[in-house]
């Protein structure tokens, strides 16, 4: 019979504890600067694994497929869409947002010149904008805003073009975000348990309801997201084409991306669409009707009409209220993340921050000795957690096979 032994190991004191925490949060951050490139991959890898999840609950739970079978089928599919890409669809993108950031110092002269005129709203109604002093302003806000449309859009060219181009490099990030989005999807629920169980038992409830905040905060960003963007971009396309508003591809893309920005997004994707009805008023056939004046208002009021809508309608019933930032915080976050990680920090500085206010909620709780979880803390109440119990192993999935004798 096997008995079990006492050791005689010593207990740390506060002081070795505290020792042995620090070396090791030094090595934590010596090893995420250390392998820093690999950051990028890991993150886009959850991000798609984030949002590949709630596809294989469906599939799993309404066809006789297992979770692993079922896991294989979306990412097949998925492959199989990133290879059929053709390069006739990226080829019209990549022409219109070229031919956009080339001509962008040509749409800031023609600017200067339309405000060189008195604008006629009317018969008797004139805007003398030709006698305001807009020389400096316009000089310094033309040579800024070249600098930041040839740098956003040279990177939205790059990441279509090595789409058209399918180069070694794109297809390795590719394979790797794929592989590692894989293995997230499908051992999310033993790695987070794995987590859980080192943390002491009395924390292991505030762990699990923390992280529910947490991921409900991400699910209404990312996925909601994602299909704000679709729709948006998709309404100012047709809208575009209607209306016979030139760039209507480079218009619906940005209108798109833009919506990942939180409140200040919809005023971006709207300046380039006014610019344009103001300048090439001739080229669309409505605009030909009115002054480029009226034509860049009636722009401007069907882009405020599409985010009044989305803002009424869409918004509170895709992604809610889960956020709660305030808009200077989101404005803060947007540059923090800019300066930080560039494009990524900008688009995903919004649930970054509702995040780290959770915990930070969380902390201060703590250290004022209230409950946290008693006073408004979650924006939501928690949903019941797919977690097992840390005592027990993982549920059983279904079966890949019938079962043999």
């Amino acid at each position: 019979m096997k008995r079990n032994v006492r050791t005689s190991s010593p207990l740390w004191s506060a002081n070795n504890k505290r020792l042995v925490l620090m070396v090791l949060m030094l090595l934590l951050a010596l090893a995420l600067y250390r392998f820093r490139l690999l950051l990028l991959p890991l993150i886009m890898a959850m991000i798609l694994a984030y949002l590949i999840d709630p596809l294989v609950n469906q599939l799993t739970n309404r066809t006789p497929l297992s979770r692993n079978l079922s896991i294989g089928v979306i990412y097949l599919l998925l492959v199989a869409a990133l290879v059929s890409i053709p390069v006739s669809t990226i080829n019209p993108i990549v022409t219109q947002v070229s031919n956009f950031i080339h001509r962008t110092p040509q749409y800031i002269r023609d600017i200067g010149e339309f405000f060189q005129d008195p604008i006629v709203l009317a018969d008797e109604i004139v805007l003398p904008v030709d006698q305001l002093s807009l020389d400096q302003l316009f000089t310094s806000l033309s040579s800024n805003l070249v600098e930041v449309v040839q740098t956003l859009g040279g990177q939205t060219i790059s990441i279509f073009g090595s789409l058209a181009t399918a180069t070694i490099s794109t297809v390795g990030w590719t394979i790797m975000v794929l592989f590692l989005s894989f293995y997230l999807v499908k051992d999310h629920e033993t790695l987070f348990e794995s987590l859980l169980r080192l943390a002491p038992k009395s924390y292991q409830e505030d762990l699990i309801r923390l992280t529910d905040g947490i991921s409900t905060t991400w699910n209404a960003f990312l996925r909601g997201q994602l299909v704000l963007c679709g729709v948006v971009g998709a309404i100012i396309f047709v809208i575009a084409l209607i209306i016979g508003l030139p760039n209507a591809i480079t218009l619906a893309l940005i209108a798109g991306l833009m919506e990942l920005i939180p409140t200040f997004g919809p005023i971006l994707a709207a300046i380039p669409a006014v610019v344009i009805a103001a300048i090439q008023a001739d080229a669309s056939w409505l605009g030909s009707l009115m002054s480029p004046f009226w034509f860049a208002m009636l722009v401007l009021i069907i882009y405020g009409v599409v985010y009044q809508m989305e803002n009424y309608y869409l918004v509170p019933r895709i992604i809610g209220h889960h956020l709660k930032l305030h808009p200077m915080a989101v404005l803060l976050g947007v540059l923090g993340g800019a300066s930080v990680a560039g494009i990524l920090g900008i688009l995903l500085a919004a649930p970054v921050l509702a995040s780290v206010r959770l915990i930070w909620m969380y902390i201060y709780y703590k250290l004022t000795d209230q409950d946290p979880f008693s006073d408004g803390l979650m924006p939501f109440e928690p949903t019941p957690t797919a977690v097992s119990n840390p005592a027990s192993p993982p549920a059983q999935e279904k079966q890949d096979s019938t079962a043999t004798a």
